[in-house]
């Protein structure tokens, strides 16, 4: 399914945070007009979500062309954010509408709406509840009958200090991944106690990326391939899909 191009970049040393290093195992090409806000691996098949207004869409993504095989376009008054599955319903936030939807993961038939009090930037699970953040330090556990924050979590750096700019996330192996809004990095968080354990320094692939597609933006979408153990990873208007090993 994926291009193969094993290969491990510079090693990089983050002062006072364990840098997680990785290696490319393989690329997939990926839609340059897709605005990236979520990404998911859900029974091997890839789920993406777009932002923008006009523009947003969920949708089962053709691995091989990069191409719709399933897609919802959402009402232009929506500006899509985060997308995760728990218990075979997709769920997808909204930026400032305060309002997310629920759909059927076998049909994307809609089942039903929800509410929140942030704007909506990213989400993931940890099996048992929603987890969303909205931009700031702050992680939202929710409860997914009716839908009320449960816990919220503040994620803090080595120093002690707030991490800000919390974006779309992954649940992976006990620990929550995150983009970090307008940066090549992806942080490592610690759900019990909010602290942000790893560093994931992308700057590698993302210079390469910028350099060689000016339209394209920041990373942004990560999905966790468990039958390879591997992360796959994206940016807003990016040309390519990659997947990467953390070791």
């Amino acid at each position: 399914m994926f291009s193969s191009c094993e290969k491990k970049p510079e090693e990089k040393t983050v002062a006072g945070l364990h840098s997680l290093k990785y290696s490319i195992v393989g690329t997939l090409p990926h839609d340059q007009k897709a605005f990236t806000e979520g990404l998911v691996i859900h029974h091997d098949k890839i789920l993406e979500g777009t932002g923008q207004y006009n523009q947003s869409w969920l949708a089962e993504i053709d691995p091989n062309t990069s191409g719709a095989e399933k897609k919802v376009i959402l009402d232009g008054q929506y500006f899509g954010e985060g997308v995760t599955v728990l218990n075979e319903k997709i769920y997808q936030l909204t930026y400032r509408e305060k309002v997310g939807f629920i759909y059927q993961s076998t049909d994307y038939k809609k089942l039903g709406e929800f509410r929140y009090s942030t704007e909506g930037w990213g989400i993931t699970h940890d099996g048992k509840n929603l987890i969303m953040s909205d931009g700031t330090d702050k992680l939202y556990f929710l409860d997914t009958i009716n839908f009320e924050v449960i816990r919220t979590l503040p994620v803090t750096d080595p120093s002690g200090a707030r991490l800000k700019n919390l974006n779309e996330l992954e649940y992976v192996n006990q620990y929550i991944f995150a983009n970090v809004y307008e940066t090549p990095l992806i942080v490592k968080i610690d759900p019990i106690s909010g602290k942000v354990v790893g560093e994931l320094d992308l700057s590698t692939i993302t210079s390469e990326i910028t350099r060689m597609y000016p339209g394209a933006y920041e990373l942004n979408g990560i999905a966790y391939d468990k039958k390879l153990n591997a992360l796959l990873v994206t940016g807003k208007f990016w040309p390519k899909y990659y997947l990467i090993r953390i070791y």
